[in-house]
């Protein structure tokens, strides 16, 4: 799912490897990004912007599904107040 929400699916050097889902302090999943992947995502976000990466996860055996939505998010927004 993060793979294809980067806009290449396993291709233009973006690998599994590359993509780890990692739990906020919250437990709330997230996308751990390097190599070719973190690459991608840095060409995506917009100058000014970051990236933040959505992500649900379910599943029920013998099946299991993704969702990923990456955001650009002004860095204006993400300041502390």
């Amino acid at each position: 799912a993060c793979a294809k929400a980067l806009g290449t699916g396993m291709r233009a050097g973006v690998f599994w490897r590359d993509m780890g889902v990692v739990n906020l302090r919250s437990g709330k999943p997230t996308m751990a990004l390097t190599g070719g992947a973190a690459a991608r995502l840095a060409a995506l976000v917009p100058r000014g912007c970051s990236p933040v990466i959505h992500v649900t996860i379910t599943d029920e055996y013998p099946l299991a599904q993704a969702f990923v939505v990456i955001e650009a998010v002004p860095q204006a927004a993400m300041a502390p107040q």
